[in-house]
């Protein structure tokens, strides 16, 4: 939710989706593991998508779960990642969870 809120405040009207997939997705709560997080937004070049990234590891996480995973993807990459069937994309398609 923080982390939500604080790309909202940042970059408004730049994040499309957040999915969360991994271990959280499929119901492991456990604070060893991971958190992996994909950020799909609809433009900008890598230096944005570090800014992105990077305001997620910012935030205090202790207590929840290691330290989390955050790719950063644009509608463009994410489209062309769908195209060619990628890994990554077949498994946020089979369980990501979109956070609203």
């Amino acid at each position: 939710d923080e982390y939500r809120r604080q790309l909202q405040d940042r970059f408004p009207g730049l994040v499309e989706n957040i999915f969360i997939y991994g271990p959280y997705a499929r119901g492991v709560s456990d604070p060893d593991i991971d958190m992996r997080v994909l950020v799909l937004i609809r433009e900008g070049d890598r230096e944005k998508k570090d800014e992105i990234s990077h305001l997620g590891y910012d935030i205090d996480t202790s207590g929840f779960f290691a330290a989390p995973l955050i790719g950063v993807y644009t509608k463009r990459e994410w489209s062309e990642c769908k195209n060619i069937d990628s890994p990554i994309y077949k498994r946020i398609a089979s369980e990501g969870i979109s956070v609203p």
